[in-house]
């Protein structure tokens, strides 16, 4: 949508706050009046109903509905996705700016309502700057590799963890001495071994520490395995 379309009295305002299983829906007027509220599933069916009940307070008002979303990278992106494939107009609207409105309120309190209000009147007060929501193919890459290497640094981070609670099992078991059977306590030949043998043959059987460690230990190949 170009600028030089924007009259900002023709359009039907709707923000958005999204979350993972719910999302909060306010209709306004280019003045910020609230004129519909209304919470959907994030579901199809649940989009679906949301544009209706736009459509026809739309058509109503002799409105052109257009769309601002605060979160369209992860729970927001099927809303966006959807709507676009309706040939809704769907602006990007950053927390910074929902949060600046909000607290121009006269209730600021943090609530879905109040922030997809907050969405309203950035998206009234930014119509022309605010960026598109888009479903490019490059977007969608972008969007596919930056989830890959959130995932990967959380695998590393736990593999970190892992390998911690790992060391202070093998002391429990071997004390010191676990350091000195292999130079990387974490090779494939090591835990091997540990598998094997998570409590020396001379010290009493510990159920509970054996499992301990054999339970660490296929956690530990499995996250080898998917990093």
């Amino acid at each position: 949508m170009e600028t030089k379309e924007l009259n900002p009295i023709n359009f039907l305002y709707v923000g958005v706050d999204v979350h993972k299983d719910q999302h909060t829906a306010v209709a306004a007027n280019c003045f910020g009046h609230a004129l519909l509220e209304k919470e959907i599933n994030n579901s199809k069916e649940e989009f679906a109903k949301l544009i209706e009940k736009v459509k026809i307070l739309a058509e109503a008002k002799s409105l052109k509905p257009i769309f601002g979303l605060e979160d369209t990278s992860a729970y927001g992106q099927r809303l966006g996705l959807h709507l676009c494939r309706e040939n809704f107009p769907v602006k990007v609207v950053s927390p910074v700016l929902v949060d600046r409105e909000r607290r121009k309120l006269t209730h600021p309190e943090k609530s879905d309502s109040q922030n997809a209000l907050g969405v309203v009147r950035a998206l009234i007060s930014r119509i022309g700057t605010l960026p598109d929501f888009s479903i490019s193919k490059t977007n969608e890459i972008a969007k596919d590799l930056k989830n890959l290497v959130v995932d990967r640094e959380f695998l590393v981070k736990e593999q970190t963890r892992i390998k911690n609670q790992l060391h202070r099992l093998l002391h429990r078991s071997y004390n010191s001495e676990y350091r000195e059977k292999f130079k990387n306590p974490f090779s494939v030949r090591a835990l091997e071994y540990w598998s094997k043998h998570p409590v020396p043959a001379e010290l009493p059987d510990n159920s509970i520490l054996r499992s301990q460690i054999k339970r660490k230990i296929r956690r530990l190949k499995s996250i080898k395995q998917e990093v």
